[in-house]
C-alpha cells in the first residue's frame, strides 16, 4: 500500500517557535524563541534535543538571531511554526516564502529549503494532547507564551509528523519522542531535588 507521505525525512531538522519581538512603534515586551532539534539516526527513530530562550523587553533583538543561527548547520532543515487562529482552515505546510517579519530571524541553510507552518491553535493542542505536551492557551500573555515556547515546538514538530509521515514511521518517531521526553522530565525533577 502506498502512502501519500513523505518517507525521504531530512537528516536534521530545526523547528522553530518565534515569539517575536515588538516592531518600533509597538510597547516593549518579551519575546523569545523554541527550537526543537530532531536528528535522525535510521528511517524511524531520532536523537532529540531541545532549546528555548527568553528575552526581556527592551532587549536587543539581533541576540535573538545569533542565537538561533548557532543551532543550525549546512545539513539543517527550519520548519517553522507560525500561529494561526483556532478553527481557521485546516493547517497547512509549505516552502518559503515567510512573512518577512520571521525572515529576520531564520538563517538560510545550505540548499535545505526551509518549510513554514500555519497550524491553528486547536490543531497545534491535537498534537500536543498526542504527544502529551503542554502548551499555552491562545490568550496566553507573552511571558506565558515564552515560558512554554520550547514545548510549542515540540507540539508544531508532532503535527508535522501526522501530516507528512506514513504510519509506521510515525509510529517508530513517536515512540522514541515519547521515551526521549520521559528521560528529559526524569533528568529535570532530578536536577530539582539536589
Amino acid at each position: 500500500m502506498r502512502y501519500p507521505y513523505s518517507t525521504n525525512l531530512p537528516e536534521r531538522v530545526i523547528v522553530l517557535s518565534l515569539a517575536l519581538p515588538p516592531l518600533h512603534h509597538e510597547p516593549a515586551a518579551p519575546f523569545g524563541f523554541g527550537a526543537f532539534i530532531v536528528s535522525r539516526r535510521w528511517r524511524n527513530d531520532a536523537a532529540f534535543a531541545a532549546h528555548a530562550h527568553g528575552y526581556g523587553a527592551g532587549y536587543d533583538p539581533r541576540r535573538m538571531r545569533v542565537d538561533i543561527g548557532k543551532l543550525f548547520t549546512p545539513e539543517t532543515k527550519a520548519l517553522i511554526h507560525i500561529p494561526a487562529p483556532s478553527h481557521s482552515p485546516a493547517g497547512k505546510l509549505g516552502h518559503m516564502p515567510l512573512p518577512s517579519r520571521f525572515l529576520a530571524y531564520v538563517p538560510r541553510s545550505g540548499l535545505a529549503a526551509n518549510i513554514h507552518a500555519r497550524i491553528p491553535h486547536d490543531q497545534l493542542v491535537n498534537a500536543a494532547n498526542i504527544g502529551v505536551v503542554e502548551i499555552c492557551g491562545p490568550s496566553a500573555s507573552p511571558l506565558q507564551r515564552i515560558g512554554r515556547i520550547g514545548d510549542e515546538a515540540q507540539a508544531a514538530w508532532i503535527f508535522w509528523l501526522l501530516t507528512s509521515c506514513s504510519p509506521h514511521i510515525r509510529r517508530g518517531l513517536l515512540a522514541s519522542f515519547t521515551a526521549w521526553r520521559a528521560l528529559e522530565q526524569a533528568r529535570r525533577r532530578q536536577l530539582t531535588t539536589w
